[in-house]
C-alpha cells in the first residue's frame, strides 16, 4: 500500500464559459467538481493502476466530508484530521476554446496546533520500514514551514521511503532533510540551484546539487521533454511522444504516481521513468484524470523512449 498526505487538499470545481469577460454575469455550463490536492491526484492516480493506497490529511466542514465521501467512493482510503474550518474550495473557470482560464486558489483553513500534532502522530502509527509515502502539496494556514521536514526526520528514522513534493521555503527546508526522493518544478530548481532548465544537460546539472545534499533520488519534469529521474549511481531520461496538451491539471501528480508505483514495485530506474514519463503524457493528453484508463496507460509505455544518460 502506498500512503499519500496532503496538507493542504480541496474540492475543485471546474466550469465552462463560452467567453471570459470582465465586469459582466457569465453562464457557465459542464461544471465538474474533482477531490483535489496533490497527494489526493496521486491517490487517485495509483487507484486506476488498482493499487491500494491510503489518504492522510487535515479536513474540516462540509466539504472535508465532500473529500472523504468523493474518495471512499473510488477505492481510496482515508484517515483525516478533522480541523474547525471548512477545507478550502478552489475554482477554474475556462473557456470552451483558447487558452484563457481564470484559476481562483483559496489559502487553506487555519490549522491548530494539536492538530499539527495529531497528523504527526497519524503518520507515525502508519509507518512502516520501506513503505512508499508521498507527501505533497502546499501548507495551509498557520502551520510552520518546518512541518515537512518534520515529517521526514520521523519517516526516516521508521525507514520509510518517502517522495515528497512541494515549493518554496517548505521544499527548501524538507529537501534539506534528503528524502527518498524529491520532485521539485522547474521554478524551485532554478530557485535552489540557479540553473534555468530547458533541456536535458540543463536537468542533468540540476540534479546533481540535490544528490549532494543526500537526496537518493531526484526527479524533474521537462515539460513535453519527458521525465529526467537520477539516482547516486545513475541517471535515466523518459521521453514521451509529443502529445497536443488537453490538460495540464494533475499531470505532475501522475508523474509523482508512477514514480512511486514503480518504487513499490521494485522496478529498476529506467522502468520507474517510463511509468511517471507514460503516465504523465497520458494525462496531458486527457481531458480529465478521472477519465484515464489502465489500457491509455499500456498504450503508451512503448510509445515512450527510455535511454542512460551519462553522468559526465
Amino acid at each position: 500500500m502506498i500512503i499519500t498526505l496532503t496538507p493542504n487538499p480541496s474540492v475543485d470545481r471546474t466550469l465552462k464559459i463560452a467567453r471570459l469577460r470582465f465586469n459582466e454575469n457569465l453562464r457557465t455550463h459542464d461544471i465538474r467538481v474533482d477531490w483535489g490536492g496533490k497527494g489526493f491526484n496521486v491517490s487517485r492516480a495509483l487507484r486506476i493502476l488498482n493499487q491500494e493506497t491510503l489518504a492522510l490529511a487535515w479536513v474540516g466542514g462540509g466539504t472535508g466530508r465532500m473529500l472523504e465521501e468523493g474518495l471512499q467512493k473510488l477505492g481510496i482510503r482515508t484517515d483525516f484530521v478533522w480541523v474547525p474550518e471548512d477545507t478550502r474550495t478552489n475554482t477554474l473557470a475556462m473557456e470552451d476554446a483558447g487558452e484563457w482560464y481564470i484559476r481562483l486558489i483559496e489559502p487553506g483553513p487555519h490549522i491548530p496546533e494539536a492538530a499539527i500534532q495529531a497528523l504527526l502522530d497519524k503518520a507515525e502509527a502508519y509507518a512502516n520500514p520501506n513503505d512508499i509515502w508521498v507527501a505533497s502539496g502546499s501548507l495551509p494556514q498557520d502551520v510552520p514551514d518546518d512541518f515537512y521536514a518534520r515529517l521526514i526526520r520521523l519517516l526516516k528514522e521508521k525507514g520509510v521511503r518517502l517522495c515528497f513534493d512541494t515549493n518554496d521555503n517548505p521544499f527548501r527546508i524538507g529537501a534539506a532533510e534528503a528524502p527518498f526522493l524529491v520532485k521539485p518544478d522547474l521554478a524551485e530548481v532554478a530557485n535552489i540551484t540557479g540553473i534555468n532548465v530547458a533541456n536535458y544537460e540543463d536537468a542533468k546539472r540540476a540534479a546533481l546539487p540535490f544528490l549532494r545534499m543526500g537526496v537518493q533520488h531526484v526527479a524533474i519534469s521537462i515539460g513535453s521533454l519527458g521525465v529526467l529521474l537520477a539516482s547516486q549511481n545513475k541517471i535515466v531520461l523518459a521521453m514521451p511522444p509529443k502529445m497536443a496538451p488537453r490538460n495540464v491539471t494533475g499531470a505532475g501528480d501522475t508523474i509523482m504516481a508512477g514514480l512511486a508505483y514503480g518504487f513499490s514495485q521494485n522496478m529498476p530506474l529506467n522502468e520507474i521513468a517510463l511509468w511517471a514519463a507514460a503516465f504523465g503524457a497520458v494525462v496531458i493528453s486527457t481531458e480529465w484524470l478521472a477519465s484515464v484508463s489502465p489500457t491509455d496507460l499500456q498504450e503508451m509505455l512503448p510509445r515512450v523512449e527510455v535511454r542512460t544518460v551519462n553522468v559526465m
